[in-house]
């Protein structure tokens, strides 16, 4: 007999945290289910059943699906004004702060995929340390995590295409990237100040007391009980007075919502009381 529909969400769920220990009940069941029949499509099973029967059989095709769960929608630069904001509101003060003996300047890249987020914010620290000397200049850590391997392995590489590169402005691109024939790296300049781990935003963070915390257009995806337990765990992970950064059509909810000042509404830029 064929599964029902829910049946089947259900039994890919149940697998996949029994065989990797992810949990997916949070996520909307109908997200859920458009990537599972992206998979079914291209790794051509019959029906419902058939892929289970792949899917329980197979590390490939179990990899595979939790790379399209992954919300690996990203690109440099992603929605300029914000990353204006982010200079002028967040960056500037927090290297003023540092300067005048506020240590090393923390930032982590939630949910980053390939990468662009990340090194994004990297290369705006850069350029906002050029005129200082540099024996003045704070020391910086830029931490990206991500679910997916396959994404983090992309975003260690730090090579890029030109369709890319093409939102990357032309002072970043010259400054910061390295031509590798139809490809460009990014530059050691950049590319020292920052690492790649993989982490569920679902766990705790392993690391705390960041400065500033970008988790942009990640927990839209996430039902109301699973963006209250990342949003905790955000707030967690901040130092008090560091930033949070949402995307633009997201809001926070759960406990930390009222412990944060909005220092910026349209660009989601807020401040741990």
């Amino acid at each position: 007999m064929e599964l029902t529909e829910e049946e089947f969400v259900t039994q890919v769920m149940r697998h996949l945290f029994r065989s990797r220990g992810i949990d997916l009940s949070g996520y909307s069941q109908s997200f859920v289910l458009r990537c599972i029949k992206r998979r079914i499509s291209r790794s051509h099973s019959a029906d419902n059943t058939g892929y289970l029967n792949v899917l329980t059989h197979s590390d490939d095709e179990t990899n595979e699906l939790l790379n399209t769960l992954s919300i690996n929608v990203t690109e440099f630069f992603r929605d300029r004004m914000a990353w204006e904001a982010f200079v002028k509101s967040v960056l500037k003060p927090m290297v003023k702060y540092k300067m005048d003996g506020g240590g090393l300047l923390r930032m982590w890249s939630a949910g980053c995929a390939t990468g662009q987020e990340t090194y994004t914010m990297a290369m705006c620290v850069a350029n906002a340390l050029e005129d200082i000397k540099p024996e003045a200049q704070p020391m910086v850590s830029v931490l990206g995590t991500d679910i997916s391997q396959r994404a983090l392995t992309k975003a260690k590489a730090g090579i890029y295409t030109h369709d890319e590169m093409r939102s990357v402005p032309e002072r970043f691109a010259s400054k910061y990237f390295v031509p590798r024939g139809q490809t460009f790296e990014i530059s050691d300049a950049v590319a020292k100040r920052v690492r790649f781990v993989r982490e569920n935003l679902l766990d705790k963070p392993s690391l705390k007391y960041f400065d500033v915390v970008v988790c942009r257009n990640v927990m839209i995806y996430f039902s109301r009980k699973m963006h209250e337990t990342v949003a905790k765990h955000l707030y967690d992970a901040l130092r008090q007075g560091g930033y949070l950064i949402l995307g633009k059509t997201e809001t926070l909810l759960g406990a930390p919502r009222d412990s944060f000042d909005v220092i910026d509404l349209e660009n989601r830029i807020l401040k741990k009381k």
